[in-house]
């Protein structure tokens, strides 16, 4: 297990460039054509269940100085704003169509001397359409207790035109509490397709799948090896899982070696290191090797459990099982989208992707920078915020929002980014 104690003091957020509550866009476009313009205005408010911290923040009637992102679908240029002192922000001059929106807060040191001297941060988002005169409330939920978390996805893998290998893909997992968590046992898995778009199964079909509050659905999942003391995590340690502990390197310059990671998922026809750990498939289907790459998936980790004796199951278009994981196993929720910006999509996606116990609004991953046919993209990776520094120990962000809890970084397998 490694330790990240030694990373460096806290960074927040940089401020925004303009002048927060009203914002009047010229671009993207013009209003040549007949193009009527809508004006959108987003409240943010904070979520129910944190309103006792919203109380003590003074922020009853909104949330002030929110970043709100906007992103018209089939468009690659992100509107930012800042909300006012009511937690509002007014839109105008706006393209109509279907945009995504999130919003996120951190806490400045000032504010969190107010609520115990820990800094916060806050999320949520949705995807609506936009005309004429629209409104929008989101609330904005605070970071939750700590507990085991995915830190980092690595997905890079070579260019596909000059190679298709997708075994050098890894996972992180982090512990974010303030006291030692046992491994053993405990269950890494996704999900693919049921989640995002409408095919296999047309929205109006896994609907109920991603309205469901009572848990999360997987297809595919491997459980950490152990009797349940043999794998311990400290606080402020990670846990590097490969999916093949071995040196990439020689396949492609842009992979990495990750022979020295802690557990190997392995699977039929791969190399086996047998100085590491391998983790047990315990998934409906085999742990196929594109499965780290996170698009159009819902990850989860959580306490031990079986997938294959759970009797609560879907079955998609397909007609391929997949089975119910309790909320109460659940440990973490991660939601990623593949959403190309460039071009309006044929096949739409489904909205919400989950309900928003689990996740409040998905990252989309192209949006944020990754692009699957970029040589660079190849050195990147889906990786989890510094939220703050605990007696040295850093706290990752957690508010149950991915868009906002997640960035694609260079890759760090191994450590956090400093």
């Amino acid at each position: 297990m490694k330790s990240v104690s030694h990373l460096l003091p806290l960074l927040l957020l940089a401020a925004i460039a303009c002048e927060p509550g009203n914002i009047v866009l010229v671009e993207p476009g013009s209003s040549e054509g007949g193009v009527k313009r809508s004006v959108f205005t987003v409240r943010a408010t904070v979520a129910l269940a944190d309103s006792a911290l919203a109380d003590s923040l003074g922020w009853q009637n909104g949330v002030p100085g929110a970043e709100v992102h906007l992103l018209l679908k089939g468009t690659a240029e992100w509107i930012t704003a800042e909300t006012d002192v009511t937690g509002t922000v007014e839109i105008e001059n706006l393209l109509p169509g279907i945009y995504r929106v999130y919003a996120g807060r951190m806490l400045t040191t000032d504010e969190a001397a107010r609520v115990s001297g820990v800094v916060r941060a806050f999320g949520d988002g949705q995807t609506l359409e936009v005309k004429g005169s629209t409104e929008l409330a989101l609330a904005l939920l605070a970071d939750r207790p700590g507990s085991l978390v995915i830190g980092e996805i690595g997905f890079g893998s070579p260019p596909p035109w000059e190679a298709s290998y997708r075994v050098g893909r890894y996972l992180e997992v982090y512990n974010n509490a303030d006291s030692v968590i046992y491994l053993d046992g405990k269950v890494f898995g996704s999900d693919l397709d049921i989640y995002a778009y409408s095919v296999p199964t047309p929205c109006d079909v896994n609907e109920p799948v991603r309205s469901d509050s009572t848990g999360v659905y997987v297809m595919y999942a491997v459980a950490f090896p152990g009797t349940g003391s043999d794998y311990p995590l400290a606080p402020g340690e990670l846990a590097l899982v490969a999916r093949q502990a071995i040196d990439h390197t020689p396949f492609h310059p842009t992979l990495l070696d990750l022979s020295d990671a802690d557990f190997e998922i392995g699977g039929p026809g791969l190399a086996d290191n047998p100085d590491v750990p391998n983790m047990i498939d315990v998934g409906l289907e085999d742990f196929i090797p594109g499965l780290m790459l996170p698009v159009r998936t819902v990850f989860f980790l959580s306490e031990p459990v079986d997938p294959r004796s759970i009797t609560e199951i879907f079955r998609d278009g397909n007609g391929k099982p997949h089975a119910l994981v309790p909320a109460q196993h659940l440990l973490d929720v991660v939601a990623t989208m593949s959403i190309w910006p460039l071009h309006d999509s044929e096949i739409p996606w489904c909205t919400p992707m989950i309900h928003e116990r689990f996740d409040r609004y998905e990252g989309g991953l192209f949006e944020i920078g990754f692009e699957v046919d970029h040589a660079i993209s190849a050195t990147r990776s889906l990786e989890r915020h510094l939220l703050r520094l605990d007696g040295g120990r850093p706290i990752l962000t957690n508010t149950n929002t991915s868009a906002v809890d997640f960035f694609i970084g260079t890759r760090t397998p191994g450590r956090l980014p400093q």
